[in-house]
């Protein structure tokens, strides 16, 4: 479930190819927003045995002079084939630099036991040549060093729409977003061809509108790389930065999250 969290991580195009014509651009950038999405199963295959996965999903962005505060939360309740029933639940918070120099975070999940992870701590990235060091507070103590080219979340965030505004359909990032002592993780995007995206009636995601790019991602694990990526993860990105049809895939499931609810947030006056 930790990759669902790692949808907006990543940025350091390794390899980019270039549209013959990118769109003329008002200038996509991401806003501050609180998006709540329905949660439900798309799809599963092979031994999976799940039947039926009801939950939602909240992402929130703010953002204050100093920095980006973000906060997410995936909760669901599944049942199984055989009538079997489990709960999953994952929050996670962070504030990272304007710059993209400094990232804390607090990441906890818990299921029908009670808590399962905890991580906390602080990364700081020196400059784009000689990486940084993330120190880790819980569950232990433990410093993690970080690799040139190595970017944080929100960062990723608008690096990934500003090569979707340039025209550009592949990009490759190294991410880290303190999930675990090997929470580097090597991102690939593919971005398709922007079409005008309009809201559906009713008020409530009024803000989902405009110009959006269709953007696949696949993510590896940079410490045990496999053919086959950890998770994959589907949506149009609208030029605010708000995601939509979003399809997260696990291999043997795939949960639909569906934009129910979305408030966008003035920036601060600094």
């Amino acid at each position: 479930m930790t990759a669902i969290f790692r949808v907006w991580t990543g940025v350091l195009a390794l390899a980019q190819i270039a549209a013959t014509a990118p769109l003329p651009a008002a200038g996509a950038t991401l806003e501050p927003h609180v998006a709540a999405y329905r949660l439900g199963l798309h799809a599963k295959r092979g031994a999976s045995a799940l039947g039926e996965v009801r939950g939602g999903l909240v992402i929130e962005w703010r953002l204050a002079c100093d920095g980006w505060l973000s906060r997410q939360r995936l909760g669901f309740v599944a049942t199984t084939e055989e009538g079997q029933g489990f709960s999953h639940d994952v929050r996670f918070s962070s504030w990272e630099a304007v710059d993209g120099s400094r990232l804390q975070y607090t990441i906890r999940s818990f299921g029908d036991d009670g808590p399962q992870e905890g991580y906390r701590g602080e990364a700081v990235l020196e400059n784009g040549e000689t990486g940084g060091l993330a120190s880790f507070a819980e569950p232990q103590e433990q410093d993690v060093k970080l690799p040139p080219g190595t970017v944080f979340p929100t960062e990723h965030l608008q690096r990934v729409l500003t090569g979707a505004e340039q025209g550009m359909h592949f990009l490759s990032h190294e991410v880290f977003d303190g999930w675990g002592f090997d929470a580097l993780t090597q991102i690939t995007s593919v971005i398709g061809q922007p079409q005008q995206l309009e809201a559906p009636a009713g008020g409530t995601i009024a803000g989902a509108a405009g110009r959006a790019w269709p953007v696949s991602m696949a993510y590896y694990n940079v410490e045990n790389p496999t053919e086959e990526p950890e998770f994959e993860a589907s949506f149009l990105l609208i030029e605010n930065g708000v995601l939509s049809d979003l399809v997260l895939d696990y291999g043997e499931f795939s949960l639909d999250a569906t934009l129910e609810k979305l408030e966008l947030l003035e920036r601060p006056d600094c």
